[in-house]
């Protein structure tokens, strides 16, 4: 599938920041199931491209006199294969960090005894196939609905299960908490999906779940494999290594943000 795909960040603040340092994770990864066609990244300032630890193609975005006002822009199109039961080999996954890296919590995936006690009641034998993740993505959304607002860029995978409402990063957040709890290493994937009849659509995240050859890769919050509609931006153990924007700025008080994500198959 061909997506054409176009994701505005708009930030107004108080008043203009002195200087701003961030992180730009906004190029589709290199793997061998999706070719970018072409692609632009547009900021004001320095972008000086680099490939982070886990093979996400990233710049660092510098801005030493910013305005009161700023746009970063990416436009573009990337051809995505479709995938078996979302499996990603060793050849689809370029600069691979070996799976037991993602065995490591974070502060934002910490296992707890509520999805302790979820997984190990879902799926009493272990997880060791494609469909047993399915099975832990669908039992995950049925105790934290979808719904936005309740959650932020913060929050935890309890916090997410103890309140029961979320977001896809909330999902991905407790899919890879759950893993854990079933000693399977799990990963973080930020990326785009075309909206379709998707319940979650165009700026997404999802899991990579490793089954012991190959990683699988889930919508969590969809109820789906990842395939040829997910293009994959980055990964990392949480949201904080993966996220598309990161960063730090000195000055500028308040800040106001406004992003705009439109994804469209256009073969």
């Amino acid at each position: 599938m061909r997506l054409s795909i176009h994701h505005q960040t708009d930030y107004r603040y108080d008043t203009a920041p002195r200087h701003l340092t961030q992180v730009l994770r906004l190029t589709p990864r290199d793997e061998a199931h999706q070719r970018i066609v072409d692609w632009k990244v547009s900021a004001p300032g320095r972008c000086t491209p680099f490939l982070d630890a886990y093979g996400n193609r990233s710049h660092t975005h510098v801005v030493t006199a910013p305005a009161d006002r700023l746009t970063i822009s990416v436009t573009g199109t990337v051809d995505v294969q479709r995938l078996n039961e979302g499996a990603l080999s060793d050849e689809n996954v370029r600069h691979a960090v070996p799976p037991l890296a993602y065995s490591v919590p974070t502060s934002l995936t910490a296992g707890f005894a509520g999805i302790n006690a979820l997984a190990s009641a879902t799926l009493p034998t272990g997880l060791r196939r494609p469909v047993d993740a399915l099975v832990l993505a669908a039992a995950i959304c049925r105790v934290v609905e979808y719904q936005s607002g309740e959650t932020d860029a913060t929050s935890t995978a309890e916090q997410a299960f103890v309140i029961g409402k979320g977001v896809c990063q909330d999902h991905a957040h407790l899919m890879i908490a759950a893993c854990r709890a079933l000693n399977v290493p799990a990963r973080y994937v930020s990326g785009y999906v075309d909206a379709g009849s998707a319940r979650a659509a165009a700026s997404h995240a999802w899991a990579d779940v490793w089954l012991g050859s190959h990683w699988a890769s889930v919508d969590v919050t969809n109820g789906q494999f990842a395939s040829d509609q997910h293009c994959r931006l980055a990964i990392g153990r949480d949201t904080m290594d993966a996220c598309p924007i990161r960063g730090v700025r000195d000055g500028g008080e308040e800040e106001a943000l406004d992003v705009t994500v439109v994804v469209r198959m256009s073969q």
